[in-house]
């Protein structure tokens, strides 16, 4: 089977399990199943023979562990101040939401709330929850669990809204802090009903719930804690089915069964997450059996996995986006026909073939082919850096183009001028500096882009800041000038969290999306996300990916069907569409 018809197969099966799951209704989240049998833990050293007469002595079994390979570290176990994958890989083990999503679809189910019905305009929610559930601490879960988290993400004066944190999520999918968000309150009807009062319908109100990002952390931690929770000292204190136990910072984080869980104890007693950061060596460490499961294998070592007996692949829904960015402070880039130019100078066929190969599909927009919203009309920019020649000539760069001048101060998050406005550079290519779900090799795949550009007369100079939480952090302030890489994996399902999340802002522009502002756009995505019907927001979202087409707002690169390389040995493993796999039922068998 080639590529693009694997990559086809994939996206239709996981859009019928979508379109299956959203025929039901939201039933509970199931209940684990009772606990397999423990895998045997390595053998003892030798102890004396016993007497003949004596039965011999059974070796004590050990807990049984699932150890997963990866290519960077969590930047934080608090969901609500990180918005990275490898983040929440962690905390959704250790935290819960009132919602959830229903296995392997995008549809949303009941968690830590039994129920959550809305009045008739929808702009009233009631939240029935789930009695007699212990957060990690042995502190209850209720309604004021609740609004303590909530009020903590929403107000900027709350005590525990820490002014060093950035709570970026909650700003983007409930529209803002304070008086500016959806949410204009959330009253406590008893301990365990909780309204949500809404200035305005949502229709992803139930999605949003489910997002990992949301999750309900102890308020007794948090208080104890202060600013350090989510950090490697402090860990985070959840309802979840693992309990956090450790974090090794660059080599491993270790949380285990939580035997009181709501939902039935785990059936693996220990999940390690351990830091390979070479993709080759995380694919020889799961041949040799060092560990049990990984991501960001490359385009080899997947082709080799499927035929490997003693290895399975599973795939990961593709609701994801690798992008190329533009800094607007940059002056050259404000220029359409400059990044019209870089659009058409990169060979994106040869690209995705290269580093993502059968798991890849080439991307024309931000919405992914799989996902409701999609715009299969648009038609991509060719690869043609004659036409990129030409473009940038129009442009007033006939030579070619390689600096770039800073159009206006750029600050940092302390307001410190990192870059003052006149200042002239080598145009800057950013590149990821860590194996991500969404790409392996990221440097490779800059030189290649690179090379590209450089056919077409676009010089740039390979750069990034520092580690993933580094380079995370720029990109939030708006500090990454020049080009930059990055990838957006869904966490909902729902075309809000990939369009809605960027470009829905229009008072000020904002820096996680390179300073670019269009207020068209963006009060078509403020009308989009209240209307009740997805056939009523499907063309508005597709109208909002045309709008992002003919600005060349970024360039669009790849989706990819994230491959999942396991031992065999391991059973019930559940990939996720969004949010963080399920490990609730994984067995490591003998």
């Amino acid at each position: 089977m080639n590529r693009k018809s694997l990559f086809g197969l994939l996206a239709a099966l996981v859009a019928l399990s979508m379109i299956l799951a959203a025929c039901g209704g939201a039933a509970e989240a199931p209940a684990a199943e009772a606990p397999a049998a423990e895998a045997p833990a390595a053998e003892a050293p030798a102890a004396e023979a016993p007497a003949a007469t004596e039965a011999p002595a059974e070796e004590p079994a050990g807990p049984s562990q699932f150890i997963y390979g990866r290519g960077t570290d969590s930047v934080g176990l608090d969901p609500a101040v990180v918005t990275d994958g490898e983040s929440f890989r962690v905390s959704g083990q250790i935290l819960e939401g009132l919602y959830t999503f229903a296995p392997g679809t995008t549809t949303p189910t009941p968690a830590l709330a039994e129920e959550c019905a809305a009045n008739e305009d929808a702009t009233i929610w009631t939240c029935t929850l789930r009695q007699g559930v212990k957060f990690h601490d042995g502190t209850d879960f209720n309604a004021d669990a609740v609004i303590f988290n909530f009020e903590r993400w929403r107000f900027t004066t709350n005590e525990y809204h820490f002014p060093e944190q950035v709570f970026e999520y909650y700003e983007a999918m409930w529209g803002g802090f304070d008086d500016a968000g959806v949410i204009t309150s959330i009253e406590k009807v008893d301990d365990f009903t909780v309204k949500f009062m809404l200035s305005t319908p949502m229709a992803p109100f139930l999605a949003n719930l489910a997002m990992d990002m949301f999750a309900i952390s102890s308020p007794a931690a948090i208080e104890a804690n202060g600013a350090a929770y989510g950090t490697p000292a402090a860990g985070a204190v959840g309802t979840g089915p693992f309990k956090f136990v450790e974090w090794a910072e660059a080599d491993h984080i270790t949380v285990e069964a939580n035997a009181e869980y709501w939902g039935g104890k785990p059936t693996v007693d220990q999940v390690i997450w351990r830091v390979i950061p070479d993709a080759s060596a995380r694919y020889l460490a799961l041949k040799a059996g060092d560990i049990h499961g990984m991501e960001q294998a490359t385009p080899e070592d997947f082709e080799a996995a499927q035929s490997d007996p003693e290895l399975q692949v599973l795939f990961d829904a593709p609701l994801n986006t690798v992008y190329l960015a533009f800094n607007f402070k940059i002056k050259e880039l404000q220029d359409p026909k400059v990044r019209e130019a870089i659009a058409h100078a990169i060979n994106k066929p040869a690209l995705a073939e290269a580093f993502w190969g059968a798991s890849g599909q080439v991307a024309k927009t931000l919405v992914p082919s799989s996902m409701w919203g999609y715009n299969d009309s648009i038609e991509d920019f060719a690869y043609d850096p004659e036409l990129s020649k030409q473009l940038l000539a129009e442009a007033g760069y006939p030579d070619g183009l390689s600096q770039m001048t800073i159009a206006e101060d750029v600050l940092d998050a302390d307001g410190n001028v990192v870059y003052k406005a006149g200042d002239v550079m080598p145009l800057r290519f950013n590149y990821i500096p860590a194996d991500r779900f969404y790409i392996s090799g990221p440097k490779a795949v800059a030189e290649a882009m690179a090379a590209d550009l450089a056919k077409a007369g676009i010089v740039t100079e390979l750069y990034t800041p520092g580690d993933w939480a580094t380079y995370l952090g720029e990109r939030r302030n708006g500090t990454l000038v020049g080009l930059y890489m990055l990838g957006w994996g869904g966490d909902n399902g729902d075309p809000d969290n990939f369009t809605g999340y960027f470009y829905s802002p229009a008072a000020e522009p904002i820096a996680r999306e390179g300073w670019y502002q269009n207020p068209e756009l963006a009060a078509i995505l403020q009308t989009a996300v209240t209307l009740p019907s997805q056939e009523e927001r499907d063309p508005l979202y597709q109208q909002a990916d045309q709008m992002l087409h003919d600005d060349v707002a970024r360039v669009w690169l790849v989706h990819q069907a994230t491959p999942i390389l396991l031992s065999a040995k391991i059973t019930g493993y559940q990939p996720q569409a969004v949010d963080a796999d399920d490990y609730n039922k994984v067995v490591v068998n003998p």
